[in-house]
């Protein structure tokens, strides 16, 4: 494989120095250089500003860590640009409430139209994309990025080498069918999870999670409340050789060994009815959240490796009216009482 620097200059600010010299890139004088990727530069621009192909840019100015924010803008003494640019990491420390005070109130004698940027090449959770959005930021991804960046056949090395180090990320983000990436390569794991995302259509999150065991890439949904304990579902996805299972997990209670032996017994009677077989961790650990469940061969693969994601989403389906009628029950039982 041809070396790449960007493989060896992951760091968010070697890509706001990347970012920042496409965006120079557009001004007007610097098509006498290279003709088509000024052009380029120009549609990544009419991309982060919302305008159309016949939007005329002419004057661009651009830098990077102002005021801690990431890259700063300025388009034809029209729109002043902040973004904030992500890789891997997501935005915390209420950064971006931060970062649009700031240009606001260093820009409100300029008569800028403000445009808030979040800038993300790498993967997250919809649920975090959201909040990121409610804060008035809108959000250019991956794709985005390699639809301007494929549009013309530029020549220049640094350009190709980052449309080359996105598409390898898109390429593995995308390549979760085969079940033996899902559970050896974090990009695919991350890509099944954000297509779970958009195939349960409800309330869903996911995100690394650490622990003294080296952590793991992790899915959550499906909360059920009852009187004593919430339940929901939790996919646990490890490097191999641990692999992936799904879980059921118990919160808000008091822990206690004793309770997660009850409930798993009058949990199986459901699992059964929904064709599940559920069984207890190698060892019950009691915490804030502890597993109260394993789902046994909850996923399928055929003869060419493919995950069968159909009866996967069927599996989670069962499970989720296994608990659905359970804390029901449960809770219907207290109430007789």
């Amino acid at each position: 494989m041809k070396p790449n620097i960007f493989r060896l200059a992951t760091k968010e600010l070697s890509q706001d120095g990347f970012f920042t010299w496409l965006l120079q890139w557009a001004d007007n004088t610097n098509s006498q250089h290279d003709q088509l990727l000024n052009e380029t530069a120009k549609d990544f621009v009419r991309l982060l500003i919302g305008q159309p192909a016949d939007y005329t840019i002419a004057k661009v100015e651009a830098g990077k860590q102002w005021n801690n924010i990431d890259i700063w803008v300025k388009i034809n003494d029209e729109y002043f640009i902040a973004i904030e640019d992500k890789t891997n990491t997501g935005e915390h420390s209420e950064q971006l409430e931060r970062y649009k005070q700031i240009a606001t109130e260093r820009t409100k004698d300029k008569n800028f139209k403000l445009v808030f940027i979040y800038l993300k090449t790498g993967n997250e959770s919809s649920a975090t994309l959201k909040k990121v959005t409610e804060k008035g930021y809108s959000i250019i991804d991956r794709k985005a990025v390699l639809n301007v960046l494929n549009r013309r056949p530029v020549k220049n090395e640094i350009f190709n080498d980052f449309k080359e180090y996105l598409t390898t990320i898109e390429n593995q983000t995308d390549s979760y069918t085969k079940f033996d990436n899902i559970i050896s390569n974090r990009q695919a794991a991350e890509g099944f999870f954000i297509k779970l995302q958009e195939l349960l259509d409800k309330e869903t999150d996911w995100g690394y999670v650490p622990n003294q065991t080296g952590g793991f890439l992790g899915f959550w949904y499906h909360w059920k409340r009852t009187s004593d304990y919430s339940i929901y579902i939790q996919i646990e996805n490890t490097v191999v050789p641990y692999g992936i299972k799904v879980v059921v997990k118990i919160g808000d209670w008091k822990p206690s060994t004793n309770t997660l032996y009850k409930i798993l017994s009058d949990l199986q009677p459901y699992a059964h009815k929904y064709s599940l077989t559920i069984s207890k961790p190698d060892k019950y650990r009691t915490g804030e959240t502890s597993t109260l469940a394993i789902i046994q061969n909850a996923f399928s693969v055929d003869d060419s490796g493919n995950l069968d994601l159909d009866k996967f989403i069927r599996t989670l389906k069962n499970l989720e009216q296994t608990i659905d009628e359970y804390c029901t029950d449960k809770e219907n039982k207290a109430g007789n009482k």
